[in-house]
Formats: C-alpha cells, sequence, structure tokens
C-alpha cells in the first residue's frame, strides 16, 4: 500500500535541490520502495538517519533475497547522503555504484539501487483533503480487513490506542492527531476522551516514531496522554488480537491474554477439557491446543503450568508468528562471544532461561519450515547449541504448543513437518469456539465488566440489561473471549453509570452476525423472534440517525454505519423508511 501526503508540518526537500535537505514549510521526504509486485513508501524524518536492509531491526526493512541484511544508510539533515555498508550486492545512485563506506550525496528524486530493489527519495507536500474522524464501527471493519489483507502480502501495520487525561476539548485533541498522522492513516474515536489511530504500512520502528510524534504534538497542547501500540504482526495477526493488546497496553499492562484471562467453566465440554488438564499437567508430555483465535488457550497454557510440578519455575512465552527468522538463533539458542558482529559477550537463549519450566509456543502453524527444524532437532536431544558455541548445553523444558490452523491437514499436504507435529502433538486438546457454549457468556461478560468497572472507578459495579445480555446471547462471537472482552470493556467505558444498554455495544459489527447465530444461541425457549424484533428496530434507529446526522445524504449515511451501499437501500426497503430525495450529490442515488 502507498503512503499518501503526510499532514505534518516539519521542513523537507524541495523538489530538486542538491545542496539542502530541507525546504520551504509545506513539504517533508518519504523513502519509495519499488518492487515487482508492491509499492511501498515509508516517511523520512526532518533529520537523523535511516538504516535499510533486508532485517527487521532497520529502519527501513525491505524483504528481499538480493538486499543484505544492512545494506545502507540513508543520513536526512542539511544535505542528504546515502553510505553503502558492505552489501552484497552493491548500491547504485544515477547507475554508478558506490564505493563501500563512502558517504555520497544524493538529491530527491534520485533512482537509488539497492541490488535489485529500486527505491527513490521523494518531497511530499503536506496539503491535504481534510482528515475524517470515523467512527469505532468503520475503524473495526477497516482493521479486519487490513488483518486479511497482511495475511497475504504481509506488511506490517499497527494500530494505537490514544487517551487523553482531563479535561480537554475534543476539538482540540483531534486537530492535534489529524495534523500528526499521515494522510493515509486512520482516526476514529474509540469513546469519551479516547482515540484510536491505524498506521498502515509501518514497521514496529516506524509506529513507535510515529506515536512519539503523536505523544510529542498533543504535550505541545499542555495535554498528557497515554498510548497503547499493537503491530501486525509481532503482537497479533487478529483484529481482536490487537485491539486487547493495544487496550491492555494503554492501561500499563503487558500481557492482556494471560495475566487477565478468567477461569470460567459452566460449559459441559469445558468441565470435561479442565477435568483431563488436571490429568495432562501432572506428566511431561507436550500438549498441543488447537483451537480458534481467541478462544483462551493462552489461559488454558498458563492452567497447565500453574498445575504442573513445574509451576514454582519459568514460563516462557514465545509467539512464533512473530519471531523475525533472521534472529531466532541467538535469541532461542543464545550465543559465545563473538559469534559475529556485536556479539561483545556470551548470552544465554530464551530456552536456556526456562531451565526446569515450560515453553509455550503460540501460534505454531505461523513458524517458518527452517526454524521448524531447528525446533525439531531441540525437541529430540533436549539440548540447544549456542551459535558460535561447541559444546551443547542440556535443556529440561515442557513444551506446550498451540494454534488456530488445521495442524493435522497442514502436516500431511506439506505445510508443516509431520515429525515435529507428531512430536508437539503428544496429547492434542481441542478448545470448542464461544458460540458453541453459550452458557458461558453471561459469565464471562460479567467478570469482564466487573473488572473493567473496577479499573474505571464505577462504583456501584455496572450491569448488563436483560436487552444486552439477549443480544450478547444471540451474537456469534467470531473473535471468541477475546472479542467478548474487547466489546464489554469498550461498553464500559461508553457508559456512565447503571447498566449496559444496547447502545453501548457495536451493534453495527454485530448485526452482521447476529441472524446466523440465533438458532445456536436461542433455541425455542429463549425468544428469538423477540431478540430479532429488538435487533431490528435498533438498527432502524440508528439508520434513520445516520440519515440525519448525514443531512439525508444516503451514501455518507451508508459510510457512517459501515454498511454496503446496497445493504443500506435494502435496509430502507425493508423497514419502510422513505428513500431521501437527491440532495445534489451525483453519487447519492
Amino acid at each position: 500500500m502507498t503512503s499518501g501526503s503526510d499532514p505534518r508540518e516539519t521542513p523537507t526537500l524541495p523538489a530538486l535541490s542538491s545542496k539542502s535537505a530541507r525546504g520551504e514549510r509545506g513539504a517533508r521526504l518519504r523513502l519509495v520502495v519499488l518492487r515487482d509486485d508492491s509499492v511501498d513508501a515509508h516517511p523520512l524524518p526532518s533529520t537523523g538517519t535511516v538504516s535499510i536492509g533486508r532485517i527487521a531491526e532497520n529502519t527501513v526493512c525491505i524483504d528481499h533475497p538480493g538486499v543484505s541484511r544492512r545494506h545502507a544508510q540513508l543520513t536526512v539533515g542539511e544535505a542528504l547522503s546515502l553510505e553503502d555498508l558492505g552489501s552484497q550486492n552493491g548500491t547504485s545512485v544515477r547507475g554508478a555504484r558506490l564505493e563501500p563506506h563512502r558517504p555520497v550525496e544524493v538529491t530527491v528524486g534520485d533512482a537509488i539501487e539497492l541490488g535489485p530493489v529500486t527505491v527513490i527519495v521523494q518531497g511530499v507536500s503536506h496539503v491535504a483533503r481534510p482528515k475524517r474522524l470515523w467512527s469505532h464501527s468503520y475503524f473495526e471493519g477497516r482493521l479486519e480487513e487490513e488483518c486479511t489483507r497482511a495475511e497475504r502480502r504481509a506488511p506490517s501495520f499497527a494500530m494505537v490506542r490514544v487517551h487523553v487525561e482531563g479535561a480537554a476539548a475534543p476539538d482540540v485533541v483531534e486537530q492535534a492527531l489529524a495534523k500528526t498522522i499521515r494522510a493515509d492513516d486512520l482516526l476514529a474515536r474509540y469513546g469519551p476522551a479516547e482515540y484510536e489511530v491505524m498506521l498502515l504500512s509501518a514497521s514496529p520502528t516506524e509506529a513507535e516514531a510515529l506515536v512519539g510524534e503523536i505523544r510529542a504534538r498533543l504535550a505541545e497542547r499542555g495535554l498528557r496522554v497515554q498510548t497503547g501500540m499493537a503491530c501486525y504482526p509481532r503482537d497479533g495477526r487478529s483484529p481482536e488480537a490487537l485491539v486487547s493488546r493495544a487496550c491492555a497496553a494503554v492501561r500499563g499492562l503487558e500481557e492482556p491474554d494471560i495475566a487477565r484471562g478468567p477461569i470460567v467453566i459452566e460449559d459441559p465440554a469445558m468441565r470435561r477439557l479442565h477435568d483431563l488438564l488436571g490429568k495432562v499437567a501432572a506428566g511431561p508430555i507436550p500438549v498441543l491446543l488447537l483451537g480458534e483465535t481467541g478462544v483462551g488457550k493462552e489461559v488454558l497454557a498458563e492452567r497447565i503450568h500453574r498445575l504442573s510440578p513445574r509451576a514454582e519455575k519459568p514460563l516462557l512465552r514465545l509467539n512464533c508468528g512473530a519471531l523475525p527468522e533472521t534472529l531466532l538463533e541467538s535469541e532461542l539458542f543464545g550465543h559465545e562471544r563473538g559469534a559475529f558482529t556485536g556479539a561483545v559477550k556470551s548470552k544465554p537463549g530464551l530456552l536456556e532461561t526456562a531451565q526446569g519450566g515450560t515453553v509455550f509456543l503460540d501460534e505454531v502453524g505461523e513458524m517458518s519450515p527452517s526454524c521448524q527444524v531447528k525446533l525439531l532437532r531441540v525437541l529430540e536431544e533436549r539440548q540447544v547449541l549456542r551459535v558460535g558455541g561447541l559444546k551443547p548445553v542440556p535443556i529440561d523444558v515442557r513444551f506446550i504448543s498451540a494454534t488456530n490452523r488445521d495442524l493435522e491437514a497442514a502436516a500431511s499436504g506439506g505445510g508443516f513437518r509431520q515429525d515435529l507435529y507428531f512430536r508437539l502433538g503428544g496429547i492434542a486438546l481441542v478448545v470448542p469456539p464461544l458460540r458453541e457454549r453459550p452458557g458461558e457468556i453471561e459469565a464471562l461478560a460479567q467478570t469482564f465488566l466487573t473488572h473493567a468497572s473496577e479499573q474505571l472507578g464505577r462504583r456501584p459495579a455496572l450491569v448488563l440489561s436483560t436487552e444486552t445480555l439477549a443480544l450478547l446471547l444471540r451474537y456469534a462471537w467470531p473473535g471468541n473471549i477475546r472479542e467478548l472482552r474487547n466489546v464489554i470493556e469498550r461498553a464500559a467505558l461508553l457508559c456512565a453509570e447503571g447498566s449496559i444498554e444496547p447502545e453501548h455495544l457495536p451493534l453495527d459489527k454485530m448485526s452482521a452476525t447476529l441472524a446466523a447465530r440465533g438458532a445456536l444461541a436461542a433455541p425455542a425457549q429463549a425468544r428469538p423472534a423477540g431478540v430479532r424484533a429488538e435487533t431490528d428496530e435498533l438498527e432502524r434507529r440508528r439508520i434513520l440517525e445516520a440519515l440525519e446526522q448525514s443531512g439525508g445524504n444516503q451514501r455518507k449515511a451508508a459510510e457512517m454505519l459501515h454498511m454496503p451501499r446496497r445493504t443500506f437501500v435494502r435496509r430502507l426497503e425493508e423497514y419502510h423508511l422513505p428513500r431521501p430525495r437527491k440532495s445534489g450529490d451525483p453519487e447519492d442515488v
């Protein structure tokens, strides 16, 4: 995805100046990376150095085999200069190959060849169309789309929660945020004094820098803020996981899933599963937890560890989907002094630090083939060899793995090593999705609500209204327990006192799956017709409100509700609502 113009008011280059990297206000720089199948743009600082290379630790990461791990360095200041860092395939500017470690001056618009990849420094005007402040429902929909897109193309992006402390005028906060984020980033209102930002095509390093600018911009206006950031895929691969991580981080919590996961056992299948956990925990056999994203696999892994004889030893949690392959060996297995540049002293690996304890491999199905080979060797030999080491180090750890993928099918089809699958799956436990255990929804929701009430200082604690509970029971919960917690925590933020009502729920999102859930969540004795009528009336009211707020403009009203235009028109007909007359907008037909 290509970044657009940037609204921040920072000095940058005039279009083609070889003498200065700082022109008049109104422009800034970005580095455009051209590849066969994509174009990516990375904002550049007004001053400083930018490292470019294949590994994630670079300011600009270009995941291409022809680009070296640390290929080149761009310096931005009164002038632009580029230095080749001893790359294997070399660096060329204007057709001339650079000598390694000898900086040369470059200009805006120069084609820079990093091996087979072309990059260009561009000056971008910050004059842009007014920034939209989207609804939370629209933001959630876009977040789901970005996760799906990233799964196919694997670009990194980030979402940020911003909490503004004290009494601050919303327009001041919103203008400051709009001027700070880039033109193609997304800004939405999460709740009172709470905002959310989606930073598209941003690496964790770039996202951290942008979050720092957000804090600085708001501090200039005398505003105190707390921010929480979650990056795809480092912190999660689903919308619910990213929202959960960002919401936990904004409150200073490190582990949103395991640290705050309640144990609620109301469903018969879950009772049987927990009975089995107690028996499994006592032995050393590896455990493979299977289930959809957000069903609570992390909580169960924690429970197995706490019930085991290893409970007093460390529990090491590793997200396999976020482990950079280039760092895996040195981080997981450790290294000896002098093993590579920068290894000034020996360092034990993470597996050594978990000696005697449990290693939890989350998202094990995302592990790369080369990582699978290394892990299999550890499982077979029960020892690790540090990078640069000569003598293996014995380890005594128990492995618990988790995945939302059909690992057996992947192993049969060659997508996952069969021998590793059998090693990890000494016993495989399937965790049912939340929609198959509706008897636990009320208890889980009330547990989350009590916790959220305490965090927000709500006295007495908030409660769920009958109408709200009916909607919660009928919803399919594709994001499972993690999504339920996110919904309840935001509802508590929106509700000042009393009970959580339907208007505090994300009805736009929930209405898309309510009908599919009906028969399962509400059998004959559970009032399906009444709940459906309530839901239809709620949607009808929201459509009327959107039309009123948009001045009768159907296109804008549909956008506000994050509803496809054809669906919106069909709803007007179903609810017998008169279609507003054309307002002069050629798209409002």
